[in-house]
């Protein structure tokens, strides 16, 4: 694949009038959008993800659709903060309540199995890339996402009971 700079304008132009077809116009994140697909197809090449070489085009398509469908599922998941609410300030938690925190999100990681305390702890605790995660556990990208998914899934639920608990325990 050799991709030269008006290659990749003309790739990026193109990428742009499909997700303005499929976000439409009004939507804000139209340019992270063709540069997040832009970013993940120029990044397949060197890992061999590209099965079809004569098929870029197809290849490209499919990673602006699926960047497209994650977005619409954060969209889905996250409500519309209404640019006029003020963001409350919280100050500082004390110290109690961040220890019981603490004290929950332990228990919680505890509660889950090997792989997904020691995924979710690399990624957001310790700040490793996903690759390396990828790479250390022996998964591909698509697994990655699966599994931390379903982690994050099962964390939320054990946290929330832990939180429940402490909850219960305060009354």
């Amino acid at each position: 694949m050799d991709l030269n700079e008006s290659a990749i304008e003309r790739l990026r132009l193109k990428l742009r009038y499909k997700v303005l077809y499929h976000v439409g116009h009004n939507c804000a994140d139209v340019d992270d959008l063709v540069q997040e697909s832009l970013v993940r197809f120029l990044r397949a090449e060197p890992r061999h993800m590209i099965r079809n070489t004569e098929e870029l085009g197809a290849f490209l398509n499919g990673v602006c659709r699926n960047v497209i469908l994650e977005y619409r599922r954060r969209i889905k998941r996250e409500p519309a903060m209404d640019p006029d609410t003020p963001i409350p300030d919280l100050g500082v938690r004390p110290d109690a309540e961040v220890l019981e925190m603490r004290d929950a999100i332990d228990s919680g990681l505890a509660e889950l199995a090997e792989r997904d305390r020691m995924i979710l702890r690399c990624l957001y605790l310790e700040g490793r890339d996903k690759e390396d995660i990828c790479k250390e556990w022996g998964m591909t990208d698509a697994q990655f996402r699966v599994v931390l998914f379903r982690a994050k899934e099962r964390f939320r639920r054990v946290y929330g009971m832990e939180m429940k608990r402490s909850t219960a325990a305060e009354h």
